[in-house]
């Protein structure tokens, strides 16, 4: 009873804040201009705006290099949007605090006397899964994305070759091809669009394709910037490099296909060990024994 009337308490505060703040922006008058989304277009209204005015990032110990980390993380996972780091806060929050409390109302809820070491353990573990589950979210995403670049990246260097010996330089020819590789990636698309801002902000383009190379997170794109650096350095011609190097990466990729395909083998033999060739023991040895103890009941 005493979780439940916190949990209540905590609900009806959290309503009486957001009501007030709701009725304070009503009085006020609109303002001029709104700060959208550099990518997704929209003006950060509804729960993104009250995670940006009451979760301050720093009142968690996260200073400028923390928080430079944790933004890293979240822009090679996909996040994209400027309040992503306090969204991703809250949801932290959530997970270490309302979870455990959840859990140990589920548990004092349940009909009979369950040992008090128990509900405990049960609470203790959820509250752990809670702290872990973010950040492993996180990681999962990152691989996940990381699987989806890496086979994309090769279809990015041909359309790269193809603009490159039609003229272009290489910032065209990336602002060229960026919307045919949102078709297909949006992220990977996202990312050469942070990179073509970055251009247009004055940073190089050696620069910024190393900062691409750290937010995908590939050894591709990491051999791809050191060769795309010792061409402009050295002045050779781009458009054979690029050539060479796309060729090196369809290779690759279908190396990896058959690497992938020849692992099959390996991984078929737990479940016929534990699945199929049981099954097929017992189909072929039931008849024998119902026939050899059909033989003895005889005798």
């Amino acid at each position: 009873m005493l979780a439940f009337g916190a949990v209540t308490a905590l609900v009806m505060l959290c309503g009486r804040i957001y009501s007030a703040h709701a009725y304070t922006m009503r009085r006020l008058p609109a303002p001029i201009t709104l700060s959208t989304d550099a990518f997704s277009g929209a003006p950060p209204n509804g729960l993104y705006a009250l995670v940006a005015r009451f979760i301050d990032e720093k009142k968690f110990g996260i200073d400028r290099s923390p928080r430079g980390k944790l933004r890293r993380d979240l822009l090679k996972a996909g996040y994209f949007r400027g309040d992503a780091v306090n969204v991703y806060i809250l949801a932290r929050l959530f997970c270490a605090l309302a979870l455990p409390v959840m859990a140990y109302i589920f548990v004092a809820t349940i009909p009979g006397q369950v040992p008090w070491l128990l509900q405990l353990g049960f609470v203790m573990l959820v509250a752990l899964v809670g702290v872990a589950a973010p950040d492993a979210y996180l990681a999962r995403r990152q691989r996940l994305l990381i699987q989806q670049f890496r086979l994309v990246f090769p279809d990015l260097l041909d359309l790269l070759v193809v603009c490159v010996d039609a003229g272009l330089g290489i910032d065209a020819a990336f602002e060229r091809v960026r919307p045919e590789i949102m078709k297909r990636s949006r992220e990977l698309g996202l990312n050469l669009e942070v990179m073509g801002a970055e251009t247009r902000a004055g940073r190089s383009t050696t620069e910024a394709l190393e900062s691409l190379a750290d937010r995908l997170g590939l050894e591709e794109a990491q051999s791809f910037v050191g060769m795309l650096r010792q061409s402009i350095e050295l002045g050779s011609d781009v458009g054979d490099a690029l050539r060479v190097f796309s060729d090196e990466m369809r290779e690759k990729r279908l190396m990896r296909a058959e690497e992938s395909a020849n692992k099959l083998t390996v991984k078929m033999v737990l479940p016929l060990g534990l699945f199929i060739f049981p099954v097929v023991l017992l189909v072929v040895m039931l008849p024998v024994m119902i026939k050899l103890m059909s033989v003895l009941g005889k005798g």
